[in-house]
């Protein structure tokens, strides 16, 4: 069977003096060879606390370099590893252990009392971590086993109930070759890399590794930008792969670093303001590329060609996938989106489904609302599950708080359906102010502005500031939140 350590072991070899990571918080560059040892290391660690393949091992700690250590590792002894965000409330992250049946737990000591109420015996020394015995009292669904399971992921549930998603190691591999027919990584090349690793690893970083590129770890930093724009900088880095929050703290630094090297920045983790990709053209001569990322199918379409005249888009459908607009129950000019190619998941697990009951037509099913423009690029409209219905007209919120964000007072915005008399939904919004702005607009004025924008019905009958938004671990946004406030 395929495993990706070995797919891994087999890079190392070819290039073992190559430099694997560029660890700006410890200035140490890991080479490939280097990478394998600490990840034998690890995994031998493993092996005698017990962990036997098959296992699926739940993974609790930080992104960085021990993450990508403790993966392999993993992947090395033959085990299915689970991630269990650092970001996650602790409820959320026990929903992980009530709904997967995990047999150990690899977490940072600071977490051990999340685990209590599974936990059988005493946790067993790790490198910087410990191996928490788990009893699970979740049932392993009887079809896994035949799966050569390398991952299972709980998708974040922005509009509905989370979803294990089981990927095998032949499904990643086949999805981080189909991703490469776009991105072209080569061991020339050298990844800015900002994401959280436990929502990113299975297509990015698998990816990076397995074609020989250099990951740079940015130190971290209150001043994040700059430090990314220092690390991407002295390191001449040629990819950066990171969100639009991340991209905005790189424009507004004020510094004269520029980018000289880079040959693509991809944004992903949520849409693409504006604002954000015109600050970044403008203070570094570089479009911002987004990229279509599903946790059940990979990177099926990146914007490569048209980023700078068309940034909403997430670009045209690479070579390995196939899309198709279907019609849907929001009339003719919405079309659902359904995709299929390399590396669509194998299974969710909770109930368990398998990849011929989820797509028995060989079309995956996004839920995604979206138009093509005369360059075959994809452009996102919404879900069919947020759109909110006024009287019988469709308002999507993605349109509505696009329009909200460009208002120059506001940096970010969420739009939502209340329910009101006779079935009836109305388009409510809540807004995040820019830090720098000394006065803001009220109410009426923002409505104002939204009317010049869009038509009647699309205009929020409230808007209220808060705080912050709120948002999954990775940084999408949360609907239903906003709703029940």
């Amino acid at each position: 069977m395929l495993n990706l350590f070995q797919i891994f072991r087999a890079t190392a070899e070819r290039q073992p003096d190559h430099v694997a990571i560029v660890d700006c918080d410890r200035r140490e560059n890991v080479t490939y060879r280097a990478l394998v040892q600490e990840i034998d290391h690890f995994a031998a660690g493993l092996v005698r606390a017990g962990v036997r393949p098959g296992d699926c091992v739940g993974l609790h700690v930080p992104s960085g370099r021990g993450y990508i250590v403790a993966t392999y590792a993993l992947w090395q002894c033959g085990a299915c590893v689970v991630p269990i965000p650092i970001e996650l409330t602790p409820s959320e992250k026990q929903l992980v252990c009530a709904k997967i049946a995990l047999d150990s737990i690899i977490s940072t000591t600071l977490a051990m009392d999340i685990w209590q109420a599974w936990q059988r015996g005493a946790p067993l020394p790790l490198d910087q971590a410990e191996l928490i015995p788990i009893d699970s009292t979740a049932v392993r669904p009887p079809g896994f086993s035949d799966i050569n399971a390398a991952f299972i992921r709980f998708s974040s549930g922005t509009t509905g109930d989370a979803k294990g998603i089981v990927l095998s190691h032949e499904t990643i591999f086949d999805r981080i070759n189909a991703a490469n027919s776009g991105m072209q990584l080569t061991s020339a090349d050298r990844v800015v890399w900002l994401l959280s690793m436990s929502y990113h690893f299975a297509v990015s970083l698998v990816a990076y590794l397995t074609f020989g590129s250099s990951v740079i770890l940015p130190k971290r930093s209150v001043n994040l930008g700059r430090a990314i724009l220092k690390a991407a900088h002295q390191h001449s880095g040629t990819v950066i792969y990171g969100s639009p929050q991340q991209y905005d703290l790189m424009s507004r630094d004020t510094g004269s670093t520029m980018l000289d090297s880079v040959r693509i920045a991809v944004s992903t983790a949520m849409s693409l303001p504006r604002e954000t990709a015109e600050a970044f053209y403008q203070r570094f001569h570089i479009p911002l590329s987004q990229v279509y990322g599903l946790i059940e199918v990979g990177l099926p379409c990146m914007n490569l060609r048209y980023a700078r005249q068309s940034f909403d888009s997430v670009g045209q459908v690479l070579p390995d996938f196939e899309l198709r607009l279907a019609d849907s129950e929001h009339g003719d000019d919405l079309k659902e989106i359904h995709l299929r190619g390399r590396g669509v998941l194998d299974a969710y697990y909770e109930p368990w489904q398998t990849r011929d009951e989820i797509m028995p037509d060989g079309w995956f099913r996004t839920g995604d609302l979206g138009e093509l423009d005369e360059n075959g690029c994809l452009f996102i409209r919404g879900r069919s599950k947020e759109m909110i219905n006024v009287g019988g007209m469709k308002v999507f919120p993605r349109e509505v708080e696009a329009v909200l964000a460009s208002h120059p007072a506001i940096k970010a915005a969420v739009v939502f359906a209340v329910d009101q008399m006779h079935s009836r939904e109305a388009v409510r919004a809540h807004v995040v102010a820019q830090p720098d702005v000394k006065k803001l607009p009220s109410e009426s004025e923002l409505r104002q502005f939204c009317a010049k924008r869009l038509a009647h019905f699309k205009v929020p009958q409230r808007i209220q500031f808060v705080p912050q938004l709120a948002r999954t671990a990775s940084g999408k946004i949360l609907r239903r939140t906003a709703e029940s406030a």
